[in-house]
């Protein structure tokens, strides 16, 4: 597998990385050419870098998919490598989370796109850390390097949950969130348009009984009102177990739990079954691109998954080129809204002839 920059940034200097080392989400399989000269652990939050770790054989033993690293994981490392996430507030969490995990002198490496905002991360490093400074620097990347002098505070996971009420199409909603998650602590103006959309949409008469799956939940919150409208038990799929860490939480706030199966999934890979209705406000990033295989292999798939007069309901800005994947995995499609830069489609699995 060809490496992304910063992994290609990370290789150019890893005759230091020696020891016992911990990679958090890293963008590729880097972390199991470095084995051969390290002890290698690596934590996931995207079931993608897991699968994809995995697959080429890395130590299962040592890879983790999870929201959250604990003592159980691993300790006493000497270097923890970060990837700089898109959320700044995930890369202080992840920080507050590895610390403690950090022997006293070890070092924790970052390194980044110089679009992902990687430049201003310098001072959060030096927050916790000493002597923090550029290692190097190369392909639009940037590596910071700092060290751990300093005894570092006790994670503690409930911190970092952000908890509030909102008010969305004619429901209150208590919502639970965690870093990295996606608009974490807002609600979307897509989300919000998708939601009053479906509040005047007829569904069919029992629905209670139909099955519902929400791609790429998020906090959940669509996943609950859906809930909450319809009674019907609901899928929630995301490939970040971190949002689905925050729609459990928000279910469990909603006393649901028992409404909502939770499942990582990169893409539709791990769907099983048709469904009577999917909902979806889909990423379509990858890194800092706009990523089109995303949304693309996401409504080729779907027409495997939805029943027989099975409805699509698709939230997406309005630039992003939908309607002609849209109409190549369902024939046709309509647009229900156009507004605020947003668009709403809806499409429905042909009845066969």
């Amino acid at each position: 597998m060809n490496l992304n920059s910063t992994s290609q940034l990370l290789a150019r200097n890893e005759k230091e990385l020696l020891g016992k080392v911990l990679f958090a989400n890293p963008e590729d399989t880097y972390p199991l050419d470095l084995s051969g000269q390290a002890e290698v652990y690596a934590w996931c939050q995207s079931k993608t870098g897991y699968d994809a770790l995995s697959h080429v054989g890395f130590n299962e033993e040592k890879l983790l998919l999870s929201e959250q690293w604990t003592l159980e994981n691993g300790n006493d490392f000497d270097f923890i490598v970060i990837y700089q996430p898109k959320a700044k507030d995930l890369l202080d969490y992840l920080l507050a989370a590895l610390l403690p995990r950090l022997k006293e002198g070890g070092q924790v490496w970052l390194v980044g796109d110089n679009k992902s905002g990687v430049k201003s991360s310098m001072k959060r490093l030096e927050v916790n850390l000493d002597d923090v400074g550029k290692l190097d620097g190369a392909k639009h990347c940037l590596l910071y390097a700092g060290y751990k002098r300093r005894p570092a505070k006790p994670f503690v996971f409930e911190d970092w949950i952000m908890t509030w009420q909102q008010e969305v199409a004619g429901q209150s909603l208590t919502l639970c969130s965690l870093p990295g998650v996606f608009g974490h602590g807002k609600l979307d103006k897509g989300t919000e348009l998708l939601l009053a959309q479906l509040e005047q949409h007829r569904f069919m008469s029992d629905v209670a009984n139909a099955r519902l799956l929400d791609f790429g939940c998020g906090d959940g919150i669509i996943a609950l009102w859906l809930y909450n409208k319809t009674g019907a038990r609901i899928m929630a799929l995301d490939d970040s177990v971190l949002a689905l860490k925050a729609t459990e939480l928000t279910f469990a706030a909603n006393n649901a739990s028992e409404a909502v199966t939770l499942l990582a999934s990169n893409g539709l890979d791990e769907v099983k079954g048709r469904f009577n209705y999917v909902i979806t406000n889909p990423p379509f990033h990858t890194g800092m691109n706009t990523d089109y295989s995303i949304a693309e292999r996401f409504f080729m798939a779907v027409k495997q998954h939805l029943t027989l007069n099975g409805e699509l309901f698709v939230v997406a800005n309005d630039f992003l080129r939908y309607p002609p994947l849209l109409d190549a995995a369902l024939g046709t499609h309509n647009r229900l809204l156009r507004d605020k830069g947003f668009a709403i489609y809806h499409g429905r699995q042909p009845k066969k002839r």
